[in-house]
């Protein structure tokens, strides 16, 4: 068994741990990540991907067209400039948090909550951090990004994960990270830094359990950040500029105010 097919049957026996209903909504924005948990959820429960996005965004086309490739059922979930700025300040006054990119990071999440027929939602959370995934770790050595994944998996669990379970639970909803499941975690650390990161490709070692598990040309699909993929950072960085304000000033605005 290679290093794919030892991780898929990690991701498998997680997915399978985390998902107890027989209803469960997908945080999908057409990605890797959303893909592999989209298609281990299908298995077990009936799904339902949820993606999020101003009108003619990025995530709205990838999930559409991701959701086909994948034959299961998809709603779309399409927001405007005042939806996004009440989103934020709800969510400022739930969790306390004032950080821009956190905060839009987090909007897609906030309305699929909101939306969402079954209680159950599932995230691929954790992915990025486990395989560096994110494009500051394209210009870092193995060790650079072994010790800056540590970074930003501590701030996740410590932080980030608290955010969204008040969000969610605030709306009712059960928030779950099937990536992030201990089985997960311990087959993935199990593989060596430099397989597990790649050289050239962000994270190609993920992309090869994607093509395992039959994701087609979703496996090769290159990540964009989801504050930036749903359109949320654009909408708010419109708000703030109508209002003569940075965004990082109307967010701190949003606190002082709960």
């Amino acid at each position: 068994m290679n290093d794919a097919q030892k991780l898929l049957e990690a991701f498998r026996t997680a997915t399978e741990a985390t998902i107890d209903e027989p209803e469960v909504g997908v945080l999908f924005s057409g990605g890797l990540d959303s893909t592999i948990i989209a298609i281990l959820a299908s298995e077990i429960s009936d799904v339902t991907l949820y993606s999020v996005g101003v009108e003619g965004s990025h995530d709205l086309e990838a999930g559409r067209s991701a959701a086909e490739e994948l034959g299961l059922d998809w709603k779309p979930i399409i927001v405007n400039e005042e939806e996004v700025v009440a989103a934020v300040q709800e969510m400022v006054g739930l969790t306390g948090a004032c950080n821009p990119v956190s905060l839009s990071f987090q909007i897609p999440m906030y309305f699929v909550s909101r939306h969402a027929k079954e209680h159950l939602l599932v995230s691929g959370q954790g992915a990025d951090e486990l395989f560096a995934g994110y494009a500051r770790y394209s210009v870092m050595s193995v060790e650079e990004k072994g010790k800056q994944m540590e970074t930003d998996m501590a701030k996740l669990m410590e932080d980030t994960l608290h955010q969204e379970q008040k969000v969610a639970s605030a709306a009712g909803k059960d928030l779950r990270y099937p990536f992030l499941h201990m089985v997960s975690v311990e087959a993935v650390n199990s593989i060596p830094l430099d397989r597990r990161v790649g050289f050239e490709t962000s994270k190609e070692l993920l992309r090869e359990v994607g093509r395992v598990i039959g994701a087609g040309f979703l496996a090769e699909r290159k990540k964009k950040a989801a504050q930036y993929g749903s359109g949320a950072m654009r909408v708010l960085k419109a708000h703030a500029r109508g209002k003569g304000i940075t965004v990082r000033a109307l967010i701190a605005g949003m606190g002082e105010g709960n």
